[in-house]
């Protein structure tokens, strides 16, 4: 139970970034026949991800 505690802190950040591309651009789910083409996939829901969230990202950081 420690454990999960300990670790919890930085693992909703990983989960949140792929909830995100879940339930946003369907990711999590291979559309695509073959390494090569699934990657492509992941990747470019990674790029759609990255830009969809960017503006609220340079945002916040330009307030600080």
């Amino acid at each position: 139970m420690r454990f999960i505690k300990l670790i919890s802190k930085d693992r909703y950040k990983v989960e949140r970034t792929f909830g995100g591309m879940s339930r946003w651009f369907g990711a999590g789910i291979a559309k695509y026949v073959g390494l090569e083409k699934t990657h492509t996939q992941h990747v470019m829901e990674a790029i759609a991800y990255n830009s969809f969230r960017s503006p609220g990202i340079i945002m916040s950081n330009c307030q600080n």
